[in-house]
């Protein structure tokens, strides 16, 4: 005996795990009119930019001189592309508000003149020109909203809105790309007579496909406030998550949404950030001997299954160069052995509650595990033959030591470790 608790976390015509972590409507709606009205702001003051700042702080010393012999200043439109968890659709609503908060990514993307400089292209929009131009048009706009710009302290690479909901903030990253390489796809995207570029609304702000997909591979470059310029492709994470999903199915996309739940959860604040946690569930499909089982609460299984192995590993940055791992290890307490640890738990905790042969002791231990967005309705946890004896011959709950059944074997390994 054991139980199917696949509805529990996937049931598209009720309560379910994915459905109770969808963000509320009227907070991504909030998101998105904010998101409007930073976008139309910014893009005021950039066509606007000489009343605001000055030549020689915006762009770089070559161009400034350039200026001074007759060359006309630029004229400057951003553009703007969502990113991040949201665009992916893996933004969760939080679990412990505050400190957490949802987190919604939009991209500016500046088109400008490049320029070359020790030996490499260079924007010629300075760096530091770029935050300072961004920040001072935004700070009118949140005053009079109630918003908070950079909240604590700016952060490296981006510039962050917190609204006054509490609950959410927008990052806004700086991007510049080639005008002329721009402007020519700009002319193809109006021009194709498949394209709705040249008649949609949003043609004079929004970078679309047709473009962004076309822009070469290193001439999307990415503003630093440390670094300075640093070319940066947000499409590679973006291809790569998607590449998976398209591979594997949208059970990546939930089984990474039921593990960011998890940590959530588990974690009022946690560097055990969501791209580990993503690159982890790819790993687990890529790694698959055959299929993945088409019911999330068994996948779910095999993935926790593997998780502590893949924690206990480095954790490679699947576009760049770098890992995800990175500083886990160091200090005098070091993050992976806990990591590694509650893994085990979460391993152990799915094991047992898959196991049991009573609906609601199943439910009561999975929502122990995942937090209040598990749903409550027992009725949603079926008790089915076999499963029990699966999940033991897969060695989860047969490693524990033989135990007269699946609640004790987990007691046995310390089920009480974290309270």
């Amino acid at each position: 005996m054991g139980v199917n608790a696949h509805k529990a976390f996937e049931n598209s015509g009720s309560a379910s795990y994915r459905r109770n972590l969808n963000p509320d409507p009227k907070h991504i709606e909030e998101l998105r009119d904010a998101r409007n009205k930073i976008r139309a702001t910014l893009t005021s003051a950039f066509s606007n930019w000489e009343k605001r700042i000055d030549a020689d702080i915006l762009f770089e010393d070559v161009a400034v001189a350039s200026f001074a012999k007759g060359f006309a200043k630029p004229r400057l439109s951003p553009k703007f592309r969502g990113q991040g968890s949201y665009s992916y659709d893996t933004l969760n609503r939080p679990t412990h508000n505050p400190p957490q908060e949802m987190d919604f990514d939009d991209g500016m993307f500046l088109p400008s003149s490049f320029i070359t400089l020790n030996g490499e292209a260079h924007p010629i929009v300075a760096s530091e020109g770029y935050f300072r131009l961004v920040e001072e048009a935004l700070a009118p706009l949140c005053r009079t909203e109630g918003w908070t710009l950079n909240p604590d302290r700016p952060r490296p690479s981006c510039v962050r809105v917190s609204l006054n909901n509490k609950i959410s903030h927008l990052d806004i990253a700086l991007y510049a790309i080639p005008d002329d390489e721009f402007e020519v796809l700009l002319e193809k995207a109006a021009r194709s007579a498949h394209s709705s570029f040249a008649d949609s609304a949003e043609a004079g702000t929004v970078l679309f496909d047709e473009i962004y997909k076309t822009i070469t591979l290193d001439r999307i470059m990415l503003a630093h406030r440390d670094e300075g310029w640093i070319i940066s492709d947000p499409r590679k994470l973006e291809d790569w998550f998607r590449d998976a999903v398209k591979t594997h199915g949208e059970q990546v996309r939930r089984l990474s949404r039921y593990l960011k739940g998890w940590r959530d959860h588990r974690w009022e604040k946690c560097r055990l950030s969501s791209i580990a946690l993503m690159a982890c569930v790819i790993r687990y499909f890529e790694e698959a001997d055959a299929a993945a089982p088409a019911r999330d609460d068994s996948s779910l299984a095999e993935l926790t299954r593997k998780l502590p192995q893949y924690l206990r590993e480095a954790i490679p940055n699947p576009v760049v160069e770098g890992r995800l791992d990175e500083g886990w290890d160091d200090g005098d307490t070091p993050l992976r052995p806990g990591f590694v640890q509650c893994a085990e738990q979460l391993r152990d905790e799915v094991a047992a509650a898959l196991a049991m042969t009573d609906r609601s002791a199943a439910r009561d231990r999975l929502r122990q595990t995942f937090g209040e967005h598990f749903p409550d309705d027992p009725a949603l946890i079926e008790i089915e033959g076999g499963s029990s004896a699966a999940i033991l011959s897969s060695g989860v709950l047969g490693s524990l030591g033989a135990a007269s059944d699946a609640g004790s074997a987990v007691k046995i390994g310390g089920d009480e470790r974290f309270g």
